[in-house]
């Protein structure tokens, strides 16, 4: 049995090549909503929840799960790294699906290692921030920022994502719920309309539209803050969807 981790485009296309030749394939999504979308273009089974550490081992125990393809979100390093142990500890192969990296580290932007150390970063610079790293540890940014009221954060039209922002005391003229990609022309037109002279990124590589971003900040004399990928060393990793499937 293959167990996919996913909730990416590309775990999708992923899921669909696998299945293709592999019958006993399972997906796995963190969320619902995650679910919802997979559903729409991969027919085969689908599961949906978060798993700690030992709920993923069990779970890999009692359906057989002989290899595991992690194809989550670059920045999604805890289900990684229990994918990795339970991996090790069960003795199945592990294989992780890295997005390419598009944007290399260039001297006109700025890069830090952490969603705090954003913030700090923020703290120290003048001008509107637009935060484009979605709503999951947005806090750590916020919470580094003395004047919040010129930070504008665009997030997933979701309820329970902007009832978290409301409890960080963002005001309704600070969230940008809507759900992307997002053209350089709209994020161009974004940043103008609120004024941005910060914009922070993740590298969420092309499926994530991060050279949209930059390329719109960039137009926009706005500095941009990149926020690097974590670091984690991976038994096996392949950033090519053809070698991937070679390599099974």
């Amino acid at each position: 049995m293959i167990l996919i981790l996913g909730g990416t485009s590309d775990s999708i296309i992923i899921a669909n090549n696998i299945n293709k030749t592999y019958k006993n394939v399972v997906f796995s999504t963190a969320t619902k909503y995650g679910k919802e979308l997979a559903s729409k273009k991969y027919s085969g089974k689908i599961i949906y929840g978060k798993k700690d550490k030992n709920e993923l081992y069990n779970f890999c125990r009692s359906e057989k799960i002989n290899i595991i393809i992690d194809a989550t979100h670059p920045y999604a390093n805890l289900v990684s790294k229990n994918a990795i142990k339970v991996s090790k500890e069960l003795n199945i192969c592990y294989i992780r699906y890295e997005r390419p990296v598009v944007v290399k580290e260039d001297e006109r932007y700025i890069y830090c290692d952490s969603y705090k150390e954003a913030g700090q970063i923020i703290n120290n610079l003048e001008g509107n921030a637009l935060l484009t790293t979605g709503s999951k540890d947005i806090e750590n940014i916020l919470n580094e920022i003395n004047n919040k009221d010129r930070a504008y954060i665009r997030v997933l039209p979701m309820s329970n994502v902007i009832a978290k922002l409301e409890e960080l005391h963002i005001l309704p003229d600070q969230i940008i719920a809507m759900k992307g990609p997002f053209s350089k022309e709209f994020n161009k037109a974004l940043m103008e309309r609120i004024q941005c002279k910060i914009l922070v990124t993740k590298e969420s590589g092309s499926q994530g539209k991060t050279i949209e971003k930059i390329e719109a900040a960039n137009e926009c004399n706005a500095k941009v803050i990149v926020i690097r990928r974590p670091i984690i060393e991976y038994p096996k990793v392949m950033d090519n969807i053809e070698e991937l499937m070679e390599e099974l």
